[in-house]
């Protein structure tokens, strides 16, 4: 674990306020090979948008996203899973679902030009061939060579680097897609911006990101929420903040939904344990894995359904849960390029 990695202050992404308020302090738990730093999360006190400053530059992505991290090796996950397995079949259910709901608010026009931000080794694109009921032109960006590399291996056009930065042709795509990616950029508002740019007219910009306004949220507020995903999460919205970043990019708000997230509680109970005591470490890996979640064993299969259903029955009750789905369109009739 690496201490003192290179960090900066932010000020508010939405208003550039430097007036804000602590809300918490926390450390990186759910690996062994990225930094011991603590980092503190604040809130605008004159918008409310939530962040983490400071947070660590962007020149230590590579020291904060090991080559370990989750995300990297979707593909291998699928590959290794029984296809008859009920996890198996109710994971890629969902997906299809998410899938085919993006698409249809798409122009209907084919081929559907879908980008991934964050595609990693192309997972989510090869799902989108597989469950999109019209034909789509794919292509994935992200700043994982290797991951680059296996998603083009697939047949998808790719782009290596930051979304930021990337040279990407203004209004080309019908469907930008951003699984759990903007609550780790630096600049979301700029990042949404340019999602703005490279969209066609009536173009969708579907995504996800932990809900800081959810009761999940507010409970484990002071330390333990596992959304914090300390030091990878560096902004965390509400449906406040998003309407006020669709206004601030130029974009019509279609949908706000919540949706059930086993992941987020995973990371709140591995670090309720390994707070109480380091040593248990072990232990809180065994009881909740925070990187091997998603591995299709009964014991994951079990916890996913309790984790579930929780989130099922605080959306009962108050409508939301730590997981919302957003989808933004472009102006058919827009001012900006």
């Amino acid at each position: 674990m690496r201490s003192n990695i290179n960090k900066v202050e932010t000020v508010c992404n939405f208003c550039g306020s430097a007036n804000r308020s602590l809300v918490t302090q926390g450390r990186e738990h759910e690996y062994d090979n990225t930094t011991d730093d603590l980092f503190a999360v604040v809130a605008c006190r004159d918008c409310g948008l939530v962040y983490l400053s400071p947070r660590p530059d962007v020149s230590e992505l590579d020291t904060i996203y090991p080559p370990n991290y989750y995300s990297y090796g979707q593909q291998k996950l699928k590959e290794e899973a029984d296809p008859n397995s009920l996890l198996h079949r109710i994971r890629y259910h969902g997906f299809k679902v998410k899938i085919q709901r993006a698409l249809s608010l798409c122009p209907g026009v084919e081929p559907v030009t879908v980008l991934d931000i964050g595609c990693g080794d192309g997972h989510t694109l090869n799902l989108f061939r597989t469950f999109g009921p019209v034909k789509v032109e794919t292509h994935g960006v992200d700043f994982n060579v290797a991951s680059v590399e296996a998603a083009a291996s697939c047949g998808h056009k790719t782009y290596t680097g930051r979304f930021e930065e990337v040279d990407l042709a203004g209004g080309y795509f019908d469907l930008v897609y951003a699984s759990h990616v903007i609550e780790h950029v630096a600049d979301p508002r700029g990042f949404t911006e340019k999602v703005q740019r490279i969209l066609k007219p009536g173009g969708i910009f579907w995504f996800e990101t932990p809900n800081i306004g959810s009761l999940d949220a507010r409970l484990f507020r002071r330390k333990h929420w596992g959304a914090y995903h300390f030091p990878r999460h560096w902004f965390f919205f509400s449906p406040e903040t998003i309407l006020k970043l669709a206004r601030l990019a130029g974009f019509d708000v279609v949908l706000i939904d919540y949706v059930p997230n086993a992941i987020f509680w995973f990371w709140t109970c591995h670090s309720l344990i390994v707070s109480a005591n380091p040593k248990l470490r072990k232990l809180a890996d065994a009881l909740f894995p925070p990187v091997d979640f998603q591995r299709d064993t009964l014991a994951n299969f079990l916890r996913i359904c309790l984790f579930c259903s929780i989130d099922l029955l605080i959306k009962v009750c108050t409508g939301q849960t730590a997981n919302m789905i957003v989808a933004f369109r472009k102006p058919v009739s827009t001012n900006k390029s």
